[in-house]
């Protein structure tokens, strides 16, 4: 029975989590669109920066050590909205969408937030060209040993 209790706990802020989700995407589209800053097209570079800036938040909160902290407090929980929390924050993919949404929104926002996604962009294409170096083994931290 206690199963059944936990998997329906972990249901509701599931749906709860999708919910703020779908609430913040209609909420950003609506005032994009009330401020006319949506109905522009994006080039390709723009969409570059912001795949690179989307994919160096996703490491961010996913896998750097940085975030280390957040990450192992709430695994510590086995039920509740730390525990949606953690299964969140620890899947890429699930850590995508909601990254994807803010770098999408505060680059549509305002000119002033496009240095903020490029600062993003560029950590990203270092964190991929830093991953390329380490997977073919000229890590500069293994000479010597």
């Amino acid at each position: 029975m206690n199963e059944e209790i936990y998997k329906n706990s972990q249901a509701f802020w599931h749906n709860f989590f999708s919910a703020i989700f779908l609430a913040l995407v209609a909420s950003a589209t609506y005032y994009l669109n009330l401020t006319h800053k949506l109905g522009r097209e994006i080039s390709w570079f723009d969409f570059t920066l912001l795949f690179f800036a989307t994919f160096r938040l996703i490491r961010l909160f996913v896998y750097d050590t940085i975030t280390e902290h957040v990450r192992g407090y709430l695994r510590r929980y086995s039920s509740g909205y730390r525990r949606e929390l953690s299964m969140l924050i620890n899947c890429p993919w699930c850590t995508g969408i909601w990254a994807g949404l803010f770098v999408a929104f505060i680059f549509f926002l305002s000119p002033l937030t496009h240095f903020f996604v490029l600062l993003l962009a560029i950590s990203g294409l270092g964190s991929i060209v830093q991953t390329i170096i380490w997977r073919v083994g000229l890590d500069p931290r293994e000479r010597g040993k």
